[in-house]
C-alpha cells in the first residue's frame, strides 16, 4: 500500500484536543484522520455531530435572553417584510435624533 502525507493548517488547541480523543478511542490522530477520509470515500458524505457544551459567556446570555423573552423585551416578526420595515423606521429616528 502506497501512502502520502497530507499537511494541514489547524490550532494547537484543536490538535491537542483531537490527539486526546484519537487517545480514547484507542487510536493514534493519524489512524483517526485516516479512518474519516476513508469513511467520507466509502459513504460520499460527511456525518458530523458537534455536541456543543457552552462556556459561562454563553450560559448567562441564554438566562438573559430568557429573561428578556418573559419581559417582553423582544420583538418578533412573520415575514422578512415587516424585518425591513422595522429597521427602516429604526434607521430614519436614529438620523433623525442624531441631528
Amino acid at each position: 500500500m502506497s501512502t502520502t502525507t497530507i499537511h494541514i493548517k489547524t490550532e494547537i488547541k484543536t490538535r491537542d484536543a483531537a490527539k486526546k480523543v484519537a487517545e480514547d478511542f484507542g487510536l493514534t490522530l493519524t489512524s483517526l484522520v485516516n479512518a474519516l477520509l476513508k469513511q467520507i470515500v466509502r459513504n460520499k458524505r460527511l456525518n458530523l455531530d458537534l455536541e456543543e457544551i457552552p462556556n459561562e459567556y454563553m450560559i448567562e446570555s441564554l438566562k438573559k435572553s430568557e429573561e428578556d423573552v418573559k419581559a417582553g423585551r423582544v420583538i418578533s416578526f412573520e415575514l422578512s417584510k415587516e424585518v425591513q420595515d422595522y429597521l427602516k423606521r429604526e434607521i430614519k429616528d436614529e438620523k433623525k435624533s442624531a441631528h
